[in-house]
């Protein structure tokens, strides 16, 4: 595993986008410094990662020189991490509930149904619970940089309109393999499938799943309507992407450049946080074919996962959920 992690970024096979940036931690030692994604082409991720790289290039001085690159490979968020971890990638854009499997501080975000709506969102990220957040990413050899705005995530199927948790039950639901979207899946009575997204699209059109969940711009850019028939807005799970930094390699750069990273990292958050992505993707996923149920009752669903919040208060506790509730 340590082999295929240092071998991640030469071998190029399994990266959706990449920004080899040069930093210089001092004037006369300029640094290779390399930011990677995987994601659809228009996706917040990016959005983020392309203002953070625009925003780097603007910068005086000529400290940052950029060699951007994309590839059509499509591979794993897991695999971007684990190889950010080990330094063979120095920075990244990624899924927020694929960094709380090594950060499980930041997985309160993907508590369901917590967060009113985006604004609620982006000012717990953006407040002390976020700052608490961050504190922890250096104990598994990452900096977080800045968090940003994925959007809230959906259900979709090829079987029946979703109205209810009742019509949830029995379908094979892909979650990403994490326990928290797992253990809200199975309390809605699906069937839980842990899958990487690379494996999504075909294992819904060959039947092995019945459905999954996204935000809607990822079922537009996916293309997940010409294998799924109906779409509910369900809003279950508010989605961040995180941008993170190799620990090592970000505090051998200078204050300076540490400052600059940061600073235009949380710029290309602020794209995310601004992006008006869901009208355009509805109006995709309806002209591709989709069902999409907008009016319903979401009670039954918040309280269909009312049992889990004991387990939720164990993981982080009362008060930080008590403060995150209260967040205006």
């Amino acid at each position: 595993m340590h082999r295929e992690v240092l071998g991640f970024w030469k071998a190029g096979s399994i990266v959706a986008a990449a920004t080899l940036l040069v930093l210089h931690p001092v004037a006369a030692s300029p640094r290779l410094v390399s930011l990677a994604f995987n994601s659809q082409l228009g996706s917040p991720q990016q959005i983020g990662a392309d203002e953070f790289r625009q925003k780097l290039v603007a910068l005086p001085g000529k400290h940052i020189v950029i060699d951007q690159r994309a590839t059509n490979a499509v591979g794993s968020e897991n695999a971007i991490l684990a190889a950010t971890q080990a330094g063979a990638v120095d920075m990244a854009v990624l899924s927020g509930s694929v960094v709380s499997a090594v950060v499980p501080e930041l997985g309160v975000f993907d508590i369901p149904f917590l967060f009113r709506d985006t604004a609620h969102a982006k000012a717990v990220a953006q407040g002390p619970a976020g700052a608490a957040i961050a504190a922890k990413f250096g104990d598994k050899g990452l900096t977080l940089l800045a968090i940003g705005r994925q959007g809230f995530r959906n259900v979709t199927n090829s079987k029946r309109p979703v109205r209810t948790p009742e019509d949830i039950k029995g379908l094979k639901i892909r979650v990403i393999p994490n326990p928290i979207y797992q253990m809200t899946f199975k309390a809605l009575g699906a069937e839980v499938v842990p899958m990487e997204f690379p494996l999504v699209y075909t294992a819904l059109k060959d039947g092995r799943l019945d459905g999954q969940e996204n935000p809607v711009p990822t079922i537009a850019g996916s293309r997940l309507y010409e294998v799924q028939k109906y779409l509910t807005l369900t809003g279950h799970f508010f989605a961040p992407i995180v941008f993170i930094a190799n620990r090592a390699m970000f505090e051998q750069l200078s204050p300076a450049d540490q400052a600059a990273l940061i600073a235009q990292a949380k710029a290309g958050a602020e794209a995310t946080w601004q992006a008006k992505l869901d009208a355009a993707s509805l109006e995709q996923v309806r002209s591709g074919g989709m069902d999409v149920i907008e009016k319903f009752d979401r009670q039954p669903f918040v309280d269909a996962v009312k049992p889990l919040d004991q387990e939720f208060e164990k993981r982080f506790g009362k008060d930080l959920l008590a403060t995150i509730r209260s967040t205006q």
